[in-house]
């Protein structure tokens, strides 16, 4: 009995030393790959953030391009017809879009989606004020048929998904 206790007597006090050793052990490993994770998040936001950043700029420069006035204006030509210039602006939406597609991939699902909605809406006005002009008339009555539609709705397909732009690039910075 006496030897039993002899060896409690060495045993106990170092199987306590050994478990505060392994929980102060478990604790440090865990702050250290707590640290580790928080500098790693770091390093990637300043690497991603200006991507990001870039990709609301070209999807708003999108947007703004592809709004009723900036288009008829900026592709206006006079040796068009009604039928040519519909074609061309379909051709210049889809084409805008597509270089802008792999900016999906830094914007939120939302955000992406808005955009699509805005490009839709904008080629429905086109195409409802193509059906109601002459196809072979001149270029110019498409032009104002598609402003007299742009005027009959509220607001611009675009300026909700450019506000929602506006407000997620905000909360991007300020984080």
């Amino acid at each position: 009995m006496q030897a039993i206790l002899e060896i409690l007597k060495y045993t106990i006090p170092s199987i306590v030393v050994l478990i505060t050793a392994l929980a102060m052990m478990k604790y440090y490993y865990k702050s250290f790959t707590m640290d580790r994770d928080r500098d790693l998040t770091l390093q990637d936001r300043k690497k991603t953030l200006p991507m990001r950043l870039q990709a609301y700029e070209r999807l708003s420069l999108f947007l703004e391009r592809i709004t009723v006035d900036s288009l008829v204006v900026r592709e206006q030509d006079s040796d068009y017809t009604c039928r040519e210039f519909h074609q061309h602006l379909l051709t210049m939406v889809r084409a805008e879009y597509e270089h802008n597609l792999s900016q999906q991939i830094y914007v939120s699902g939302d955000a992406w989606n808005l955009i699509k909605s805005a490009k839709e809406g904008i080629l429905n006005i086109v195409n409802k004020a193509a059906m109601q002009v002459n196809p072979d008339g001149p270029a110019l009555d498409l032009s104002q048929k598609i402003i007299e539609l742009q005027m009959e709705i509220d607001t611009s397909p675009t300026k909700g998904a450019l506000d929602f732009l506006r407000i997620e690039a905000m909360k991007l910075m300020d984080r």
